[in-house]
């Protein structure tokens, strides 16, 4: 080790004093560069984009939360205007109204629960056909709405959705 730092000094001595100036300045703004280069700005790009994806985060959070408002004031205004079936019209009434209102083909999963229930997957729904297609059908169908699950897709109007039945009884 120590030849080492002999042979590091001897080429340093045989540079002139400008030489040996200019290579000072070169570590001295080159170093902390290239730290700056190969540590911070990748951690400030990572924030950046952990930020933004939170952001992104709140804003779906918001957007579900506005749509599951206006669903209960839909269906609060929509009263005992309509009648209420006495039973569940079970996974082949369901899989007709999704017929007919054109969601079957963007079923991903219709599947009977061991407590009677549904289990809907949608992977990828327009949100306005489906929130048509609940508001038609929630009061006929026997079923109530035990649990929902909606993920933004890539483009406006089209989600993700997870639906959950529960007998109504």
């Amino acid at each position: 080790m120590s030849a080492l730092f002999d042979r590091l000094a001897g080429l340093l001595l045989e540079l002139s004093r400008r030489e040996r100036l200019a290579l000072l300045a070169l570590l001295v703004i080159a170093l902390p560069l290239l730290l700056v280069q190969a540590v911070a700005l990748p951690m400030l790009e990572r924030k950046s984009a952990a930020r933004a994806a939170l952001a992104e985060a709140r804003m779906t959070e918001l957007w579900v939360a506005e749509q599951a408002l206006a669903h209960a004031h839909l269906a609060r205004d929509a009263g005992t205007s309509q009648a209420r079936a006495t039973t569940a019209i079970g996974i082949s009434g369901i899989e007709a109204g999704l017929r007919a209102a054109g969601l079957r083909e963007a079923v991903t999963e219709l599947a009977n629960s061991g407590d009677g229930g549904i289990t809907l997957r949608f992977d990828a729904v327009r949100f306005t056909m489906l929130a048509e297609w609940l508001m038609a059908q929630s009061p006929v169908w026997g079923y109530d709405l035990a649990g929902f699950a909606f993920e933004r897709g890539a483009r406006e109007d089209v989600v993700a959705a997870d639906l959950r039945l529960v007998p109504a009884w």
